[in-house]
């Protein structure tokens, strides 16, 4: 099977790949060591981005993928065990660098495929910095990766768009990347609807222990592997689509320059 994974090649390999235009674009990966409930391992928002960007990275023919990240900043999952959690400032730290060395070697296109909610303001801080110093590089940043799904695939879910922590769609999408790792004998429901239906437009700054009594979120009782690959499908179509449309407009974006 053709590489894909930046570590996979040799210095020689990218050298030549990057200077005759064979390597333009890297996908970056984020994730996060942290309890997703009894019913799953610790590393979901690890596995999952990584099996999307492989399968994205098969299909396209000038994109590389970043090891992902397998640490995050899971403040907010501590009352569980067992979270190995970054500080914000870390986070935001480790992108810059990695976004930093993709482009002073020549990887001027970055999509940054994150697979953590506490991962999200600090990565945005990370591109910000870095467009900053690097004008002339483009970084996408695709934030949550569910949101694709719960907003394509409504109607495949029977709780809340499938989403939550370790819920309903995690859960399917896991039982798809390892399924040897998902136990559903230990699932159980923990929707907080309370809470997440407070307001349309506020944020509530949770604690995973406020809202349930297992760690996870969501109904990961009503998960399948058939729900699963079909969350992966959508996914990979999707990054598929943005960075061939990325490549079409010579990873323009503003269409009046």
């Amino acid at each position: 099977m053709r590489k894909v994974f930046l570590n996979e090649f040799s210095s020689s390999e990218l050298e030549r790949m990057i200077g005759a235009g064979e390597i333009e674009s890297a996908i970056a990966i984020f994730g996060s060591c942290e309890s997703h409930g009894p019913h799953l391992p610790l590393g979901p928002d690890l596995f999952v981005p990584t099996e999307i960007a492989r399968r994205a990275a098969l299909r396209l023919g000038r994109t590389v993928v970043v090891p992902g990240l397998p640490f995050g900043t899971s403040l907010h999952y501590n009352r569980f065990p067992l979270s190995a959690t970054l500080r914000f400032e870390t986070t935001i730290a480790v992108a810059e660098d990695i976004f930093t060395s993709l482009i002073e070697n020549g990887i001027r296109r970055i999509v940054i495929l994150n697979g953590h909610d506490g991962n999200i303001p600090a990565l945005e801080i990370a591109a910000r910095k870095v467009k900053d110093r690097f004008p002339d590089a483009t970084l996408v940043y695709l934030p949550a990766w569910w949101n694709i799904t719960g907003a394509r695939m409504a109607d495949d879910f029977d709780v809340w768009n499938g989403l939550g922590h370790g819920g309903e769609g995690e859960t399917s999408i896991m039982m798809a990347v390892r399924p040897d790792l998902v136990d559903l004998t230990r699932a159980k429901s923990q929707v907080p609807h309370d809470v997440i239906a407070l307001s349309d437009f506020a944020t509530v700054v949770w604690d995973i222990g406020e809202i349930t009594a297992t760690g996870a979120t969501g109904d990961p009782t009503k998960a399948s592997q058939e729900k699963g690959e079909k969350m992966l499908r959508c996914v990979e179509d999707y990054l598929v689509g943005l960075i061939e449309e990325l490549e079409r407009r010579g990873w323009r974006y503003d269409l009046k320059k």
